[in-house]
């Protein structure tokens, strides 16, 4: 059997709390100028970012119905 290694668990670094810094006005960028990605809301961004997963969720919903359809007409036809 092998033996077993005890890893070391390396310190995280804490990082210095500064006080935060205040831009000027003419420093920011004008809603304009911001792309139209950041300008939508987080939960549109949300929906753009995950579409992939509720064609997922779909997909397997659909398979879990026919499995289900399936399992009730075996059961009808083997009584």
């Amino acid at each position: 059997m092998a033996k077993k290694v005890r890893r070391v668990k390396k310190k995280r670094q804490q990082k210095k709390q500064t006080a935060p810094v205040q831009e000027d006005i003419k420093t920011t960028t004008p809603a304009a100028e911001i792309p139209a990605e950041s300008q939508l809301s987080s939960t549109e961004q949300f929906r753009q970012e995950y579409a992939y997963v509720v064609k997922d969720l779909r997909r397997v919903l659909v398979l879990a119905a026919i499995m289900f359809a399936l399992l009730i007409a075996l059961n009808l036809l083997l009584q």
